[in-house]
């Protein structure tokens, strides 16, 4: 995948935080990079880069970086269990440049949990990556770094513990973990998306869209698709519109002579049909050309325009 920026951390027992950023550069050209279940060649990182002049700036960013210690408030231990927050604002995002950040925990560390939320917005959530490096003996955090406002904001917190003989056969796994290249319907596409086009997209796709490798994969939703073919909330509009028109042709019955009462009441039956046909081509069960169809061989059956042929 195409990057435009990595932030890279790594947790250490002792407190001790590295952290870094590396940028694509104009003169390298478009920084390109792997996951490390993509490939099984050796990596100094969480990710294979698949140019050697990349893999070279990161060894000078990694061996230049400054290591800090963390305040006993954001990594401590209780109960054998060790505490971690981290907190990044202001992140710059634009469309179609992807940045990434990821949090190598420190080794034989075994995740407990992790939440990765808004800094501003605790309630909102956002979907991780979490791999277990067998290679490092360590867990790697992954985030997608995404916001249509251009400034991403992110906390992350995490308990784990450390358990060198179960460290191998460990998993980790909740709610909002997601695996690589896998991006919810409201994380991915509203992202890229004008606002105006972003309802359109969300009424087609009726799940969470799976992206991997290029293969596109759609979940179906039934209660969404139920709530579209109810006749009461698509087709109201119809149903009142054949409400007023019978009503009228009532009244106009009372003004007519008896004889066209056959008339006004064949009308009525077509016309339900022509309702059903707007209802099916509303729901998208009915296509454009066959509707087309539809609607003539109704109005061919219309008296006045059978009389009309017949003069």
């Amino acid at each position: 995948m195409n990057i435009h920026a990595l932030i890279i951390e790594q947790l250490d027992w002792d407190g001790q935080l590295k952290s870094f950023t590396l940028q694509s550069q104009a003169e390298l050209g478009q920084m390109w990079v792997a996951f490390p279940n993509e490939y099984q060649n050796e990596r100094t990182g969480p990710y294979h880069f698949l140019d050697g002049n990349y893999e070279n700036l990161f060894q000078q960013q990694r061996a230049k970086c400054r290591n800090g210690k963390l305040p006993s408030e954001k990594f401590y231990e209780r109960d054998g269990h060790f505490n971690f927050t981290t907190t990044w604002n202001g992140i710059p995002t634009k469309i179609y440049d992807l940045t990434f950040y990821s949090l190598y925990l420190p080794e034989y560390a075994i995740p407990d949990q992790i939440i990765i939320t808004d800094t501003y917005s605790p309630s909102k959530q956002f979907s991780k990556t979490v791999y277990r490096d067998d290679a490092k003996k360590k867990y790697v955090v992954y985030l997608e770094c995404r916001s249509k406002a251009g400034i991403f904001n992110f906390k992350l917190s995490a308990k784990l513990h450390r358990d060198e003989n179960n460290f191998i056969r460990s998993q980790f796994r909740d709610e909002k973990t997601i695996g690589f290249y896998e991006q919810p319907l409201d994380e991915h596409w509203h992202y890229l998306l004008p606002d105006n086009e972003v309802e359109k997209v969300s009424n087609f796709f009726t799940g969470p869209v799976v992206i991997n490798h290029g293969n596109l994969k759609q979940t179906f939703n039934p209660d969404i698709m139920e709530k579209k073919n109810n006749p009461w909330l698509s087709g109201s509009f119809y149903l009142f519109v054949a409400f007023v028109i019978i009503v009228g042709l009532a009244v106009i019955s009372n003004l007519v002579h008896w004889a066209l009462l056959p008339i006004i009441i064949i009308g009525g039956i077509l016309l339900i049909g022509v309702i059903g046909a707007f209802q099916l081509r509303n729901d998208d069960k009915l296509k454009d050309e066959n509707f087309i169809k539809l609607m003539s061989e109704t109005y061919k059956r219309l008296p006045l325009l059978k009389q009309g042929k017949g003069r």
